[in-house]
């Protein structure tokens, strides 16, 4: 075939191409509809097969240049990265999540189990051998919140707002580092998940018994659960995402255990995903109402807002995300 014929017999396709794809530089792929869609395609394939014979046949002629162009622009679109969508992800967070939560709340039983488990073994110790639950379930240095006196509590400073974004910022990273430590473990069949949830639990349940018989037990409760009461779930939420992990490995299907793993990984990463905001309300309740002094937010108050806190998280995990699906195009659809 003659460079005209060739020219002559193809240009149709590369001027409908154009047509399309000028619509679809202007509004997004999401302008097509399923036969469109299918068409460019097609004609984008058409135009890349083009492009190899204008390079071997007629290098450096001005239709190679113009094809070259062409599925360039194509390639573009295509692969190019999409812009974040808000709308998608806060309907994920808002609505979709929660049913997340509830398809696998299997999982988050047993890692509540565990973290629950290693508590009472915690407290059981140190109420019966004091020295020996600090000496050997309490890693050395471990910083512990210090009970103030009336005289130091009154004349605590407030903490300036750089204090304030630098403390929710360590926080933030700490805990984040937790959890995906927790996640990742899934993959050691569950074991290593298992005791970090484990040992969280031993040494809250350690902290617990310490400060109850020092007469500290409502400063430990203050200081711990207003953001206690989504930095527990977060960390149990991750041992249930690493669960998801390990029950893919061990599951036997007809297919090989790599591909469960990444079917179950999607999923697994969904439920982790939850964390994400959890985190950031920890660490903005930790810094601000946890560190706040007494004689600005007294303990009762700072407990209050721990049973808000409490009761609008399972209210959301429990009432939301039934009966409805995510708007087409969404994320979370």
């Amino acid at each position: 075939m003659d460079l005209s014929t060739f020219i002559e017999s193809r240009r149709p396709d590369w001027r409908r191409l154009e047509e399309i794809l000028q619509r679809v530089e202007g509004s997004g792929m999401r302008c097509l509809d399923e036969e469109q869609a299918r068409e460019f395609g097609r004609l984008y394939r058409r135009a890349a097969s083009d492009l190899n014979q204008a390079q071997t046949f007629v290098r450096g002629d001005a239709t190679a240049h113009y094809l070259n162009d062409l599925v360039a622009r194509c390639y573009l679109v295509i692969y190019a990265r999409r812009k974040i969508d808000v709308r998608a992800i806060l309907w994920h967070y808002f609505w979709a999540y929660p049913a997340v939560f509830r398809r696998y709340f299997g999982h988050f039983l047993l890692a509540t189990a565990i973290f629950a488990g290693g508590m009472a073994l915690g407290a059981v110790a140190t109420v019966y051998e004091r020295d020996v639950a600090v000496t050997y379930l309490m890693p050395a240095n471990f910083p512990t919140i210090q009970p103030q006196t009336e005289e130091e509590a009154q004349h605590a400073p407030v903490m300036t707002a750089g204090e304030t974004t630098a403390l929710t910022s360590f926080y933030f990273t700490n805990n984040t580092r937790v959890c995906l430590v927790v996640f990742a473990l899934g993959i050691t069949l569950g074991i290593g998940t298992a005791w970090v949830l484990f040992q969280t639990g031993l040494m809250t349940g350690v902290l617990a018994v310490l400060f109850a018989q020092a007469g500290q037990i409502e400063s430990f409760a203050a200081e711990i659960l207003p953001h206690g009461m989504v930095e527990i779930p977060a960390a149990i939420l991750s041992g249930a995402a690493g669960f998801l992990l390990a029950e893919a490995i061990f599951r036997a299907r007809p297919w090989p255990r790599v591909e469960e793993l990444a079917r179950a990984g999607k999923e697994a990463l969904l439920l982790v995903s939850g964390c994400v905001p959890l985190l950031t309300a920890a660490a903005f309740l930790e810094a601000v109402v946890a560190r706040s002094p007494q004689w600005l937010l007294p303990n009762a108050l700072k407990l209050i807002v721990a049973g808000v806190v409490a009761t609008a998280f399972l209210a959301y995990l429990l009432l939301l995300g039934w009966g409805k699906r995510a708007p087409a195009g969404s994320a979370a659809a």
